[in-house]
């Protein structure tokens, strides 16, 4: 008998290790993923969106599969808008320069235009992650080259600012849910959106005997 209680234990150990190893092989395959995200091109968001994939199919749980799906969506709004500003070069490589002192004074006068003008806006991280407790902050920082970007979506429970920095201060309220929850904030200028994911943990329950 006592031989049969510790093949089970041992069997249990042994399942619990190759959970855990599988894992750390998806949160790998995430990291990875969030690694090429942060190098702004094309070739490393393709990249990024390959281990987003694999991630996603690693996963047992539907909140890392969500999130490996919005990931994927950032990447290819990144590609959309890399792929506007390499043709936006073309074009401006392509007209030809005034001569002279006519060319001088087109570059004294070359103001930016919001209108015709290339914007670049992006954020210092893509996603973030909250406890489930509540009543926490964080910030996140915008690089726009206009300064009239605004928070144009987030979810009801989450309450955000803009500072004085560039920064938007966010705060979470206390997860009422069991499970794990996530959504999308976007930060827009002009006809340029950027997203961010806000992941907030589910509530810890502590039970006293």
């Amino acid at each position: 008998m006592k031989y049969f209680i510790g093949c089970f234990l041992w069997s249990m150990m042994c399942m619990s290790a190759l959970v855990a190893n599988a894992q750390s092989a998806c949160d790998k395959l995430f990291a990875n993923g969030v690694k090429c995200q942060q190098t702004m091109t094309i070739s490393s968001q393709r990249n990024a969106i390959g281990y987003f994939e694999k991630a996603k199919i690693c996963y047992d749980s539907q909140a890392k599969k969500d999130l490996c799906d919005q990931q994927i969506k950032s990447c290819r709004n990144i590609i959309t808008q890399l792929t506007r500003t390499e043709e936006a070069k073309k074009k401006e490589s392509q007209t030809r320069e005034p001569e002279g002192n006519d060319r001088n004074k087109a570059k004294n006068d070359l103001k930016p235009v919001r209108k015709n003008g290339e914007i670049k806006l992006s954020l210092d991280r893509t996603y973030i992650k909250f406890k489930g407790k509540g009543n926490e902050f964080q910030k996140v920082k915008v690089t726009c080259n206009y300064p009239d970007w605004e928070i144009t979506k987030m979810p009801e429970w989450v309450n955000c600012s803009k500072n004085e920095n560039n920064e938007i201060v966010i705060e979470v309220e206390k997860n009422p849910n069991d499970v794990e929850r996530s959504a999308q904030l976007e930060v827009t200028c002009g006809d340029e959106v950027t997203t961010l994911t806000i992941i907030q943990e589910k509530f810890k329950k502590f039970i006293l005997f």
